[in-house]
């Protein structure tokens, strides 16, 4: 199972020291997590924001949990030189146009995804647009801040999600974010989830390294 470390904040300084430690972790990337006091009562630095920070070898996947995703993700397009880019992913709960988002990501040839606020349905989501999806994500918390409890109910839609995938026949990757500890990983990679996005596990953790390396040994 894939390990992105979560990065949340406000700060650039706060967001270089969490992106030094990451590169020490050997993972492949990390998730920004970008908030713009409307979606949830919370803000972040913006895409720009990062456009000057060092990332090292990690690569991005931008989470937008913003009013409307795609403003965002014409602001990531002006700053792609310097941002390594993997994936952009949006909140659908304030997304005018989830095809439209979904294909201006994919023309830039990064991987677009869909994410799931707690309690939002699966069938928030166009069933029409499930085969332009490489990523749904799967928030097991309320979206917007680090440090909540997982909420176990996520479970049976990670499972209708699994199921929908399988009989679509499809290649979207599965990730769950928020709330995410060592003890919950068995349980969801058993469930078929393929990454999860942990924030206050690491950043908090005594040693960061050594919670990333517990996480990334969990069978």
């Amino acid at each position: 199972m894939t390990i992105y470390p979560a990065i949340l904040t406000d700060s650039q300084q706060k967001a270089q020291i969490q992106l030094d430690l990451a590169q020490s972790f050997h993972v492949s990337g990390v998730q920004l997590d970008i908030i713009d006091g409307y979606y949830a009562d919370n803000i972040t630095l913006t895409p720009a924001d990062y456009a000057n920070l060092n990332f090292g070898q990690l690569q991005i996947d931008f989470h937008l949990m913003t009013e409307e995703p795609m403003d965002y993700v014409y602001e990531i397009l002006d700053f792609q030189k310097q941002l390594p880019v993997r994936a952009i992913i949006g909140q659908v709960e304030r997304m005018t146009h989830q095809k439209d988002f979904l294909t201006e990501i994919k023309k830039h040839r990064f991987l677009a995804g869909l994410s799931l606020n707690l309690f939002t349905p699966l069938d928030a989501i166009d069933q029409h647009n499930f085969e332009f999806i490489d990523v749904l994500q799967i928030m097991a918390v309320r979206a917007g801040f680090q440090g909540q409890t997982f909420h176990t109910q996520v479970e049976d839609l990670i499972k209708r999600a699994v199921d929908l995938r399988n009989k679509r026949r499809a290649n979207f990757a599965i990730i769950v974010d928020g709330g995410v500890k060592q003890s919950h990983l068995p349980t969801l990679k058993t469930a078929g989830v393929d990454a999860v996005v942990v924030g206050s596990a690491i950043w908090q953790a005594i040693n960061p390294q050594k919670m990333v390396k517990k996480l990334k040994q969990v069978k």
